[in-house]
């Protein structure tokens, strides 16, 4: 009897020994992996577009207004408009470099499109200027209240670094209203 509890005492760790040694004689069967191709790789992160370009001139009504402050050229900061400035979407790199914005403007009470857009560094003054007029039904597809495709605007600017905040030239063409903020 002795001899058959030594046994009982040692059979647990000499069971769990051979377990461990008989898990590691042969290779477990794995699903198969799948090669790698373009398609699983993550897709690179696109910015805007660049062109050799060189950075085009401003609107000739904007020239005059270029370097001063805002609240100099349009005391009148008060207009009501709604709007967004959306994206950086081309980069100039020829002879003078900058990039293009673009947004959208609306003037509620006019019933129409902000008139021009400037672009105003982080202190106030006028660094680039645009046309509107360029087509987003997306913009009356979502806001009912807008009934003119033509909201769209893009404005060019030296500036590469910092931000910008788009101001839309109200229909009166004496006050302006703040469109929106886009780091660059």
């Amino acid at each position: 009897m002795a001899l058959l509890a030594s046994t009982v005492r040692v059979a647990p760790s000499a069971m769990a020994l051979a377990a461990l040694v008989a898990a590691c004689d042969q290779p477990k069967p794995r699903p198969a992996q799948p090669t790698p191709t373009a398609a699983v790789a993550p897709p690179a992160l696109a910015g805007p577009p660049t062109t050799d370009e060189a950075l085009p001139a401003q609107p000739q009504w904007a020239t005059a207004y270029m370097g001063k402050p805002l609240a100099e050229v349009f005391p009148d900061q008060g207009g009501q408009c709604v709007g967004n400035t959306d994206v950086v979407n081309l980069y100039y790199r020829g002879s003078s470099q900058g990039l293009r914005v673009e947004g959208w403007g609306w003037a509620p009470e006019a019933k129409a499109p902000v008139a021009r857009v400037l672009l105003v560094d982080e202190g106030g003054r006028i660094v680039g200027a645009g046309e509107t007029g360029k087509s987003r039904p997306d913009v009356t597809a979502a806001r009912k209240d807008i009934t003119s495709s033509t909201t769209g605007w893009q404005a060019v600017t030296a500036k590469s670094a910092g931000g910008v905040d788009a101001f839309g030239l109200m229909p009166d063409g004496k006050s302006v209203c703040r469109l929106g903020h886009l780091n660059l």
